[in-house]
């Protein structure tokens, strides 16, 4: 597992302990504020999770990590209450030189970045609100990373699940190509699907056969989801097919491992126990879905990487 590059997600505990922390906003809080207040507050909290952002991205330049960039640098920005746009924010032009001050460091340091969407995305989905609510947070996803100058390629993916068991396999694949098919260039160029932990949700087989099939979609193999929902084939056979999707672009792979203190076997742990047989020694990129975030990225440098 040595050759892979590791990807933190999301959050650095270590530079929240200095005092870079992402704000949110909720729905509510916003919408009881007077409009001017509101757009105010906003901006200043996505002045700062753009700035969050960037600084997370030189702490991983420093340790030699990838950055799966979080979904929520712009509070609200998809609710359609608050009809709300980079443009309209007062801290603006601030904000856009954050993006760029990110773009910079991305390009000069060659850092591969991803994202992955809230589980309520499913553009599968039977109903035509939940679909179209899906569509604009896969287009804002791809704006953010449009802005941080990430290429449109498999390089930089958008991650998400299937999401939807209810009706026959084949049903629910012709829904997503429809809409799949529709979605803009920066939104279909970066797109990729994981492997589901639930029973009975979707295995790298179905995506493989129904999916990447009938649109080149790569499959993003998670090792603790398989253990959970593992289909007819090996551990092996599952990796190795799925790399196979990701034609001539690095796969980037979810690495994690349940918590042993939590009745639910998909819950994640904090920390690295073992290597899984199917990672040994495999030449791909790796997300580190760890509670323990940065620490147990050292961790795991410190006593696997020897």
């Amino acid at each position: 597992m040595t050759a892979m590059k590791k990807s933190l997600c999301c959050i650095s505990l270590q530079l929240q302990e200095k005092g870079f922390k992402a704000n949110t906003m909720t729905k509510t809080r916003f919408l009881s504020l007077e409009r001017k207040n509101a757009l105010s507050t906003i901006s200043q909290r996505t002045l700062n999770n753009v700035n969050v952002a960037v600084n997370t991205f030189s702490l991983c330049v420093t340790k030699g990590w990838n950055y799966r960039i979080s979904s929520d640098l712009f509070p609200l920005a998809t609710l359609p209450e608050a009809n709300l746009s980079l443009d309209i924010l007062t801290d603006k032009d601030r904000i856009y030189n954050e993006f760029k001050r990110g773009a910079e460091i991305i390009k000069k340091n060659n850092l591969r970045c991803s994202t992955h969407p809230d589980q309520f995305v499913v553009p599968a989905s039977a109903t035509k609100t939940v679909v179209e609510k899906s569509i604009v947070e896969l287009k804002n996803h791809a704006s953010i990373m449009d802005l941080f100058g990430l290429p449109q390629t498999y390089e930089s993916p958008i991650n998400i699940h299937m999401n939807i068991y209810k009706g026959g396999t084949k049903e629910i694949a012709k829904r997503f190509v429809d809409v799949y098919n529709d979605l803009p260039v920066n939104v279909k160029s970066r797109l990729v699907l994981e492997n589901e932990d639930k029973p009975n949700s979707w295995k790298v087989e179905e995506l493989y056969e129904l999916i990447y099939s009938n649109t080149g979609i790569p499959i993003t193999y998670d090792n603790l989801h398989f253990r959970c929902n593992p289909g007819k084939l090996s551990a092996k056979d599952a990796v190795k097919l799925s790399m196979s999707t990701w034609g001539k672009h690095r796969p980037l792979f979810h690495f994690s491992d349940n918590d042993l203190t939590n009745k639910n076997p998909r819950a994640h742990g904090d920390y690295v126990r073992v290597i899984p047989n199917e990672y040994i020694d495999l030449d791909v990129d790796f997300e580190f879905e760890f509670k323990a975030k940065d620490y147990a990225l050292d961790r795991f440098e410190k006593e696997f990487e020897k």
